[in-house]
């Protein structure tokens, strides 16, 4: 299959690029709305790590966030990056952008990090990490995206990548999708820096953890409400970004009165959430709806109890490891607290063994085979040496 190639010819911002001036540009990955941190910004770091190596690849990211690999970068506005505020208006605002001004040829083959795909572009492919705003949308915007745009762009797109194989299931039922259009790219967990702590930490409270908690799919106000089955023994733990819904958490444990027990924290930097998940209790995360969902295998990684809802997803990446809880059932909940008193050396290690399988090369094999099936072996040899 022949590439399409762009000359690089203009002059670009000091460090932005890592190749030579006047190589053929072959892949541009559109990250244009990743965040400073999350999912999507540790799917595309690693996404940059199978691909940086190469010299005709650059990726687009919201101005101000630099990759780790040293990727060859350019920049599109911050106010398009990923937040925990909703917005509408900035949903619309990035359509607009990226139909006139996003800054690539319109030839070159674009692989999409996320699911915003460029309008009116051939030569995508785009990535899904979950549909869950096509049941819980944050607005109308997202609504429309999901029910009307998204599912068209899909089906023109070269093809599709997505992080787990019940997510696959879900869009293939949801939007009739061809099921080998679909490939499964899952995330990395990085367990050379997600570890098991070297000593205890002494003398601090025990305390539950839940992470990335800025969504309402996130449930965190179940683990609230279930609050009289843990707040005599643990504090809880609130990473989350600021937002509308970290308000409704904040009102809701000053209404049932453990405001006491509770502690939200927000912009925490990689090393300070590696030391928090190295001294918790356990890693709480009572999804309702996920795509992938990394803060358990994180905390997997770092040696720690999870205890996660007993959905299907969960069941497919995190194996026998965690302590699973029906959730709306106090019950179930009740059981989880007393399997944690008593959890077991072996789980642990289980855990962290299944946490270390999400590896970099995991992903780039998978990124590889599904490129080499919807781009040709040409293509991927340019990339895969």
């Amino acid at each position: 299959m022949k590439t399409q190639t762009l000359l690089i010819t203009q002059q670009t911002p000091q460090g932005s690029l890592n190749r030579k001036a006047g190589k053929a540009l072959s892949l541009l990955i559109n990250a244009a709305r990743i965040g400073e941190v999350g999912g999507l910004r540790s799917f595309v770091e690693a996404l940059a790590e199978c691909l940086g190596n190469a010299s005709n690849v650059e990726c687009v990211v919201p101005k101000g966030i630099c990759l780790r690999s040293g990727i060859a970068q350019r920049d599109t506005p911050l106010w398009g990056a990923s937040s925990s505020k909703v917005s509408g208006v900035r949903a619309l605002l990035w359509w607009l952008y990226s139909a006139t001004m996003f800054p690539a040829h319109a030839g070159i083959k674009i692989l999409c990090s996320t699911h915003h795909v460029l309008p009116f572009r051939k030569n995508q492919v785009v990535t899904v990490h979950d549909i869950r705003p096509y049941f819980y949308p944050d607005n109308w915007v997202q609504w429309f995206n999901f029910h009307c745009l998204l599912p068209r762009a899909l089906r023109n797109c070269d093809g599709i990548l997505t992080v787990s194989d019940e997510t696959k299931k879900l869009m293939v039922s949801i939007y009739r999708l061809a099921p080998a259009s679909i490939y499964v790219v899952p995330n990395t967990v990085d367990s050379s820096f997600f570890h098991p702590a070297k000593q205890d930490e002494s003398g601090d409270v025990p305390y539950l953890l839940s992470v990335g908690s800025s969504w309402e799919h996130k449930n965190i106000a179940e683990l609230l409400r279930m609050h009289k089955l843990w707040s005599q023994g643990y504090v809880l733990k609130i990473v989350a970004g600021e937002g509308r819904y970290l308000t409704f958490l904040k009102r809701l444990a000053v209404r049932m009165g453990i405001e006491n027990r509770v502690e939200f924290l927000s912009d925490i930097p990689g090393h300070r959430l590696r030391t928090l998940y190295q001294h918790c209790a356990a890693l709480v995360y009572p999804s309702t709806m996920e795509g992938f969902g990394l803060p358990p295998l994180e905390a997997m990684a770092c040696g720690r109890p999870v205890i996660v809802s007993d959905i299907a997803l969960f069941r497919e990446l995190y194996g026998s490891a965690p302590i699973f809880v029906r959730l709306g059932e106090p019950d179930s909940w009740n059981q989880a607290f007393i399997d944690l008193a008593s959890i077991s050396d072996e789980r642990l290690r289980t855990g962290i063994v299944r946490a270390r399988s999400y590896s970099q090369e995991r992903m780039r094999q998978s990124l590889f085979s599904a490129l080499r099936q919807i781009w040709g072996e040409s293509f991927v040899q340019e990339f895969d040496r």
